[in-house]
């Protein structure tokens, strides 16, 4: 047995191969899972070197436990989400560690309404009977089929719009994405330029994590080099997204959810949209420029879409890249979001860049910072309280979150990894100096 100590997170089930998560791990989960869920599991999984293994032990588990399943194959992880809400399956696991290195997997679950299930909401549960093994007794079945037609219906339904005349760049990191995505951004016809889009899970040209500077750079220059309209980044299990420009520059987040949201609120005045707590100010002044009511939440791709789907959200977004589409059952769909950007520029006529020039100035800074797994809650807890001993106007919804004048820092444990991601911002230069100085000296305390 696997020490398992640490691979129940938040909102998924990740660890290292073999030590951690393996192939008795997996199977135990399965019977776990088929215990508590539905009697008919659709499971798809990445293109990581030890899924096929993973995923074969997992589906043994669920079917020894009474589940019917539907192996649909190396897809996705939003494949696997569609494939439960739309086509009709009571619940979904996705075989994936999504933007981590290659010596990692790990699960990502969703319940009969094809929302993602959270610790509080079902791992526990998940864990705990994997411990005390006292699971149903059953003899499921298996079959295998192909969604990748019923994916594209789906997808092109949404954009009628022609994308004729737009070159994107589409790097796939190598992961289950790229070769997937690249075939429907033609079928909505887009001119596409394949970038490590062949699936392998070595991962030999970057990681798959589409934030790390290292992975842009090579689609930067690609995009230079083509005179491409715009380069798409996805991350492993296609569910994140980063997106560059015609100059090769990358384009934060927060603009990128800015014309999002404003695009989405024209046509749904008052609408509610949930963002994540590392969001830009500028986020929360579109919303409610264009009419909506914006929601702050905690981030962490589970807890966004069980909030979009408790409001009604329009649309919802993360800072790290995940959106979430009321169309698409509130799932992160990362090509449902570089299909709105694309509409977007071809109804505009104009560039990337010419369309995010209206939005303010915010002078703003975040970063993931490496620390001890062990110790990285009781950081929080123990920042938390020097914090509020210092006197400062601090929310704890997430993590800790210091509000001031012109300004926001905050500092939360990943649920994902070994790090502190942390951020701040103001609208004031000199302010953001002052918070950047605070922000390095919690930054020195960090164990590593």
């Amino acid at each position: 047995m696997s020490n398992q100590k640490n691979i129940f997170r938040a909102y998924d089930v990740r660890g290292k191969y073999p030590s951690e998560l393996n192939e008795e791990v997996a199977y135990l989960i399965g019977r776990a899972f088929a215990t508590i869920y539905s009697d008919n599991v659709v499971v798809g999984g990445d293109a990581r070197l030890s899924t096929p293994s993973i995923k074969r032990s997992l589906i043994k588990g669920l079917v020894e436990s009474g589940a019917n399943v539907t192996d649909i194959g190396i897809v996705p992880t939003p494949m696997v989400y569609f494939a439960c809400y739309k086509l009709g399956y009571g619940s979904s696991i996705a075989v994936t560690a999504s933007h981590l290195t290659k010596g990692n997997n790990g699960f990502k679950f969703s319940d009969i309404k094809g929302i993602p299930i959270s610790f509080e909401d079902g791992l526990n549960k998940i864990k705990e009977l994997v411990e005390t093994k006292k699971f149903r007794e059953g003899a499921g079945q298996i079959k295998r089929i192909d969604v990748f037609n019923e994916y594209v219906k789906f997808i092109t339904s949404l954009f009628p719009i022609n994308l004729k005349g737009i070159k994107v760049v589409v790097d796939g990191s190598n992961g289950a994405a790229g070769k997937i995505y690249s075939r429907i951004l033609r079928a909505c016809g887009a001119e596409v330029i394949e970038l490590y889009c062949e699936p392998d899970g070595n991962f030999p040209n970057h990681t798959p994590d589409p934030m790390d500077k290292k992975f842009i750079v090579d689609l930067e220059l690609k995009v230079k080099e083509t005179g491409a309209n715009l380069g798409f980044a996805f991350d492993g299990d296609g569910d994140r997204i980063n997106i560059v420009d015609e100059d090769g520059n990358v384009v934060n987040t927060n603009h990128i959810f800015s014309l999002m949201v404003e695009d989405t609120l024209k046509e749904n005045k008052n609408g509610i949209i949930v963002h994540d707590v590392l969001c830009s100010k500028l986020v929360d002044d579109v919303i409610k420029e264009f009419g909506g009511n914006p929601i702050t939440w905690k981030a962490g791709h589970t807890y966004i879409a069980e909030k979009s789907f408790e409001k009604g959200a329009l649309v919802s977004g993360e800072v790290a890249g995940h959106y979430f589409f009321k169309e698409a059952n509130y799932t992160d769909d990362a090509l449902i979001a570089g299909l709105k950007i694309l509409k977007i520029v071809k109804n505009s006529g104009k560039k990337l860049s010419d369309l995010i020039k209206r939005y303010p100035r915010f002078y703003n800074y975040a970063a993931r910072i490496p620390v001890k797994e062990e110790e990285k809650f009781y950081f929080i807890e123990q920042l938390k309280d020097k914090l509020s001993s210092q006197g400062f106007d601090i929310i704890t919804m997430d993590g800790v979150r210091v509000n001031f004048d012109n300004g926001w820092m905050l500092f939360r444990p990943s649920n994902t990894e070994a790090k502190i991601s942390m951020g701040y911002e103001s609208s004031n230069k000199s302010e953001f100096e002052n918070i950047k100085q605070i922000a390095d000296n919690i930054i020195k305390t960090i164990p590593q």
